[in-house]
């Protein structure tokens, strides 16, 4: 009786450490992230740097135009961003830089992949994504 205790005991824990028993749709980026500046000027220039980039690696799960519904969406959990919601729009330029750099499965980090310049265009489109909403 005692093994049946304990196993049932791993299973909570292992569901509570997964997530699988509670959605993690609440993605926050540590405090410090927030006091994070952009480096990078806005300019067409840098935009369509981002613009590129974002084609390149972001679309497949945000989609084209950041709603969340890249073509592989659907098969993910969770579920990309809608980066054009108030909810991402709200967050600091900081905040979005850490979570590109860093990720969380299933969206992987990107920091060993882009510079931190490219980044910071990635965030500059991010936010063109609202506007053009």
């Amino acid at each position: 009786m005692n093994s049946l205790k304990y196993s049932f005991i791993f299973i909570i824990v292992f569901w509570l450490s997964s997530g699988i028993l509670f959605a993690q749709n609440n993605w926050q980026a540590p405090e410090e992230a927030d006091s994070l500046k952009n480096s990078l000027e806005h300019s067409e220039r840098i935009l369509n740097a981002g613009k590129q980039i974002y084609a390149q690696l972001c679309t497949v799960c945000h989609g084209k135009t950041g709603e969340g519904d890249g073509v592989t969406a659907s098969a993910l959990q969770p579920k990309p961003a809608d980066l054009t919601s108030e909810a991402v729009q709200e967050q600091t330029d900081g905040a979005i830089f850490w979570k590109i750099q860093e990720g969380r499965p299933p969206m992987p980090g990107f920091k060993s992949q882009l510079s931190e310049q490219q980044t910071w265009a990635i965030v500059h489109y991010i936010r063109s994504l609202y506007l053009d909403k």
